[in-house]
């Protein structure tokens, strides 16, 4: 448990998690009473009876509803099915000290200065998730346990309007009478049987410290920093879930193994949030699966190449071993306009592999193209995992911003070094031009240093294609004399150049 928190993520390393069991806030919402007291002392006569002065104030804090901007995910995702049966629904807080904002007992600052804790001094969180099967919910057409969400004011919340709805218990601090607010009612006995006991709570809740390093497309705080509840009951598959984000407060005697009086059969909560997810019917784990492609007839390493039949003996050995290694063969088309036929081969293979470090580095994709000079194929394998290796990193905005920097940094560097020379070397050249030249002529050195020593650099120069000249000596090019005798006598240029290609006289 932890009462004061200072946020340090530079303590925790890349891909790591610190949990706690919960960080309370220094005033927990709720009503206090500051007092103070002076005593003044060594007066003459009779000591005065003491100065006391009291006051009144309230520490507010989220109670009907929760803003949006405090909730960083959910899980499972909203209106998303997928294999969620031995998933434990969740809900992740940026608000890290949310779920002990207040005190499941209003009546606990009133009595006393402590927070509500369970036996062993665990703090108890005053929110929780309940799970609602599909037909437990009202206007599913099977017995309504669950009601719809509802808006009522809060009047109506703290007094029902039905004397057999079971209120919750928020003493005599409950805020503007008028204020709307979401609840949910719940029959009695189904909500004992699925909601949490007062001491399985603090087990629902806690809060962790990650790492959000590299995190800037998840939109992660800075202080990753976060606080998260989780449902004590796993959702049903095949079937849609409905997640109730629920307020406890005031409840606190009315949870799991309680006595409730029979004058009640329904209980009424504040609904903070709900969203649904659709959990589908496992056909078996991983393990079962894929041991299942072991047996006989299932396929086995045949799953990973290519099918293969060769009835009419027209597949040659080289192409059987290659398919046989996981290679299919794939049209090229090459950057000419030209086809051919070339293999690809992904990750998963059905023969052994080992590395081999006579390959690379390279330096582009078709830098990674091999080529079979017996067979005359090419094999893009290497290149395509090249290319999807390059955008993936550059899919990372992280590395893709330290790259660009990291080039621009060695780049300018390389100029530096280049423009700037060290005092010793500049001294040297002005010495072996002109000797030791005294202090009045430093201005005449430096002009010439400037003047011969910087004519020395080889500047990188960069030459456009329009500089390229095409030599002469190259059959199809034409001098520039053919040129200007094709112009002067009215040729036509396409017969001059086949003339040309064939060695022709022009």
């Amino acid at each position: 448990m932890t009462s004061r928190f200072d946020t340090n993520p530079g303590t925790i390393g890349p891909g790591m998690i610190r949990f706690y069991d919960a960080i309370l806030n220094p005033l927990e919402a709720g009503e206090y009473t500051l007092k103070a007291e002076q005593q003044v002392k060594d007066l003459p006569g009779e000591t005065p009876p003491p100065y006391v002065a009291t006051q009144q104030l309230v520490v507010d804090g989220p109670r009907y509803n929760i803003s949006p901007a405090d909730i960083h995910m959910v899980y499972p995702p909203a209106n998303q099915e997928g294999l969620y049966d031995t998933v434990m629904p969740n809900m992740v807080f940026t608000n890290f000290a949310l779920p002990w904002a207040r005190d499941i007992d209003p009546a606990v600052k009133t009595n006393s200065n402590l927070s509500a804790k369970d036996g062993d001094g665990n703090p108890i969180p005053w929110i929780g998730l309940l799970t609602i099967y599909p037909d437990e919910l009202a206007g599913s057409g099977g017995t309504a346990k669950a009601g719809a969400p509802q808006t009522v004011t809060v009047s109506e919340l703290v007094h029902p309007k039905d004397p057999k709805i079971l209120p919750p218990a928020l003493g005599d601090l409950f805020g503007a009478e008028d204020t709307q607010v979401s609840v949910v009612d719940l029959d009695i006995a189904y909500f004992q049987s699925i909601c949490p006991s007062i001491d399985e709570l603090p087990f629902l809740a806690h809060a962790r410290e990650v790492n959000t390093d590299g995190k800037i497309l998840l939109g992660m705080d800075d202080d990753g920093c976060f606080s998260l509840v989780f449902s004590n009951r796993l959702p049903v598959a095949p079937g849609q879930n409905t997640m109730y984000l629920v307020s406890y407060e005031g409840h606190q005697a009315h949870l799991h193994g309680s006595t409730i009086s029979g004058d009640y059969t329904k209980i009424r909560l504040v609904l903070l949030g709900t969203w649904q997810f659709k959990a589908l019917d496992a056909q078996g784990s991983f393990i079962q699966l894929m041991a299942n492609l072991c047996l006989s007839g299932r396929g086995g390493v045949k799953l990973l190449q290519m099918p293969l039949s060769d009835e009419t003996g027209q597949i040659s050995e080289d192409a059987q071993k290659a398919i046989q290694m996981g290679y299919v063969p794939i049209q090229n088309n090459m950057r000419q306009g030209e086809e051919s036929t070339s293999w690809y081969r992904g990750p998963f293979v059905p023969s052994p592999t080992k590395r081999d470090f006579s390959y690379g580095p390279y330096h582009y994709s078709d830098h990674a193209i091999h080529y079979d000079p017996e067979n005359g194929l090419f094999n893009h394998a290497y290149s395509s995992a090249w290319q999807t290796g390059r955008l993936l990193a550059l899919s990372d905005s992280n590395f893709s911003s330290a790259m660009f920097n990291w080039r621009n940094n060695y780049l300018n560097s390389i100029v530096n070094s280049t423009k700037q020379l060290d005092g010793e070397k500049m001294m040297a050249i002005a010495g072996e031009a002109h000797g030791m030249m005294p202090a009045a002529h430093a201005r005449a050195a430096v002009g010439m240093l400037l003047a011969g020593g910087f004519s020395k650099v080889k500047w990188p120069q960069i030459l456009s294609r329009t500089e390229r000249v095409l030599q002469e000596g190259l059959p199809g090019v034409l001098s520039e004399e053919e040129k200007i005798a094709i112009v002067e006598n009215d040729a036509d240029p396409l017969l001059m150049l086949v003339k040309k290609i064939k060695g022709e006289p022009l």
